[in-house]
């Protein structure tokens, strides 16, 4: 019998909830941030880059934590008000699976939040949600603690490059 399509998870062009948009934006710059970082290039992450992904992981429960110590809010004249989501940033492959691994748990948790019934509120994450969120988190920070920490950098003799190098980040201004 033959394998059933996989379709991709739907990505909406824009939800309802505020709090949403503000995590939404914070992952796709953080999801840039890594696939240009240093480390990109090689399997282990530098201690410069591991240090970013450990205020990065910070600042998603900071600000999750933020939106759930916040009262829902009555909005009845701006909702359902459709806010408008900033496109994807275009992902590619790199050298290293650990930053591959990194993005792949942001996407999963950007997808999550923008298609979960609280993106269709005017404010707040359900519980449901939450947890959701904190499972992801919970996840990255075991696989920087647990993985990245322990078992890399890796020495790939045979099989380096793989990937070419990503080009550097946005200039100044």
């Amino acid at each position: 019998m033959p394998k059933a399509a996989v379709e991709a998870p739907i990505e909406p062009d824009h939800i309802f909830n505020h709090d949403i948009l503000f995590l939404y934006d914070m992952i796709n710059r953080f999801i840039v941030e890594l696939m240009h970082s240093q480390s990109n290039g090689v399997s282990g992450m530098i201690v410069h880059d591991i240090a970013r992904v450990e205020t990065y992981l910070a600042a998603l429960v900071t600000k999750r934590d933020w939106i759930e110590a916040q009262p829902i809010l009555d909005l009845p004249e701006t909702h359902p008000r459709p806010w408008q989501l900033e496109g994807l940033p275009v992902i590619s492959n790199v050298e290293s699976e650990g930053i591959n691994q990194f993005i792949r748990l942001l996407e999963a948790l950007r997808t999550e939040m923008i298609n979960s019934q609280s993106a269709r509120l005017a404010s707040t994450l359900l519980p449901a949600d939450l947890a959701r969120f904190d499972g992801l988190v919970a996840k990255m920070s075991t696989f920087l603690t647990d993985y990245i920490m322990v078992a890399t950098p890796l020495d790939l003799p045979e099989s380096s490059p793989m990937e070419a190098l990503i080009g550097k980040g946005a200039g100044g201004v």
